[in-house]
């Protein structure tokens, strides 16, 4: 039987782990730079409970971009998609979102937090449906379109736009969590056993 202590901590220590959209986009990627985006989050909180013996399936959404920079105001999207983790417990799925670590609830923004048997709060809340990666149906045609939708909006935007919108998201992010306590965040632990198997999710 697994320790549900055992589960909270590896949440809470990927949770950790610095909120970064240029950073590392996998498992993989985050493991060697210490930050990524949620991609990365759900791929290394999914291998880590998975090691454990834990159930665990990514979901995706779509979900409205807040507004924290100026460079946001002319973007021609709004909405981007978000991917996190779902994990079997006591005969039903419930949500395990580690993606933004703890320094940036200062914006704002949900800071996951789990008790190892109940849903965390989404870091993004919602619109449209949850899809399980994996699984066909209407609400997965729904995210697909959605997905084409924003990659044209995307694709209409100036990139150093972008860019720009890019660094100074991640520039606030970094500052927040200077002004909080000073220290640099710290790596994820790399001596610990490495018993994960390999594989990592998309965007």
């Amino acid at each position: 039987m697994i320790d549900e202590s055992d589960l909270v901590e590896i949440f809470e220590r990927v949770r950790s782990l610095p909120y970064d959209t240029l950073a590392a986009h996998d498992a993989a990627g985050l493991l060697v730079d210490g930050r990524g985006n949620c991609v990365a989050t759900a791929g290394l909180l999914s291998e880590e409970l998975s090691a454990l013996g834990a159930r665990c399936r990514a979901v995706s959404w779509e979900y409205e971009l807040p507004v924290l920079v100026d460079a946001q105001q002319h973007l021609a999207f709004r909405s981007d998609i978000h991917t996190t983790v779902q994990v079997r417990v006591e005969g039903r799925w419930v949500l395990a979102d580690a993606t933004h670590d703890p320094r940036l609830g200062i914006l704002g923004l949900t800071i996951g937090r789990w008790d190892g048997h109940h849903d965390t709060e989404p870091a993004y809340r919602a619109v449209g449906p949850c899809v399980v990666h994996g699984q066909d149906g209407p609400g997965s045609t729904q995210l697909k379109g959605a997905m084409e939708r924003i990659g044209r909006q995307v694709e209409a935007t100036d990139p150093d736009l972008i860019a720009q919108y890019q660094r100074d998201l991640n520039e606030l992010f970094e500052g927040c969590r200077s002004t909080i306590d000073g220290r640099a965040t710290k790596p994820y632990p790399a001596e610990r056993p490495d018993p994960r198997p390999s594989g990592a999710l998309t965007r």
